[in-house]
């Protein structure tokens, strides 16, 4: 009876152990990208060449990465009731672009910028749809 008793206790401490790992993992917050420093630093012209050529490649490389992509603007929106600011990237192509939606708090930053200026942006790539695609983005000085 001894040695039963104390496998249910173990058993039991094993599971409040669990359930409070889970807590833990289910309200921790994403990782702030504007703390973290890029992986890759390139521009948009090659990254989007980079995904054009081999895009499993490509994906195994930069997907769920910090990088900086340095490119010209070709286009700017932003979606003042939903604070969504987005940013395309010219990459030479013309049936690809690298689009970048920043973080909310970053649109005063984003609503500055202009059509045709150089600008280098750190975002998590998640990918290739039709354009290259940085999520969390912020402005990178």
């Amino acid at each position: 009876m001894k040695q039963r008793k104390k496998i249910v206790w173990a058993v039991l401490m094993m599971a409040l152990a669990a359930a409070g790992y889970g807590f833990y993992l289910y309200n921790k917050k994403p990782a702030d990208t504007r703390k973290s420093t890029a992986s890759y630093s390139l521009t948009a012209v090659d990254l989007v060449a980079a995904f054009n050529s081999d895009e499993t490649a490509a994906g195994k490389k930069y997907v769920d990465k910090v990088i900086a992509v340095k490119g010209k603007i070709t286009d700017i929106k932003l979606d003042t009731a939903t604070g969504q600011a987005t940013v395309t990237l010219d990459s030479g192509d013309p049936m690809a672009a690298v689009t970048c939606s920043f973080y909310s708090d970053e649109m005063a930053s984003v609503t500055k910028l202009k059509p045709g200026t150089t600008l280098t942006v750190k975002g998590v790539c998640t990918g290739k749809l039709m354009d290259v695609v940085l999520n969390k983005c912020s402005i990178d000085e």
